[in-house]
């Protein structure tokens, strides 16, 4: 079973452009926010790590807009992880209109994060630590080939 990890937000004059639409960087930036509030709710031990030995660089992000979003308007942010293999685990998002008539998906991302471990200025590929395994576990993700410690 594939969970999600959701946020709800309502879209400010801080999160548009000069148009009025939502900014087309603002669903990054939220996919940031989904991303940090999920570990710190489900992996806090990983992200105080950060600091240290280990980092989740991301490689890649995108966003597909699909309808665009205005000041007032509520939004839903999902995140899933559809699986860990070696030390990249993808990150999937899914952004919803919520009004009166319900819901309506009006983007899809996706980010790329990949384990890493420093050594000195440079970073290698590490295993994930247990508690990353545990969360992919709970959100349903596929683990099998996870690099692990």
């Amino acid at each position: 079973m594939t969970r999600t990890f959701d946020i709800e937000l309502v879209a400010t004059t801080g999160d548009t452009n000069m148009v009025g639409n939502v900014y087309f960087a603002t669903f990054i930036k939220w996919q940031g926010l989904c991303r940090e509030l999920c570990l710190a709710k489900h992996a806090p031990s990983f992200l105080q790590r950060l600091d240290g030995d280990i980092s989740a660089l991301t490689e890649s992000t995108s966003c597909k807009y699909l309808d665009e979003l205005w000041v007032g308007d509520r939004v839903s942010v999902r995140m899933s992880i559809p699986w860990i293999r070696l030390h990249l685990m993808p990150l999937k998002f899914a952004y919803f209109r919520i009004d009166e008539n319900g819901e309506k998906l009006v983007a899809q991302g996706e980010q790329m994060i990949a384990c890493m471990r420093r050594n000195g200025r440079e970073f290698q590929p590490g295993p994930w630590p247990a508690e990353m395994l545990a969360l992919g576990e709970y959100m349903g993700s596929d683990i099998r080939r996870a690099f692990t410690t």
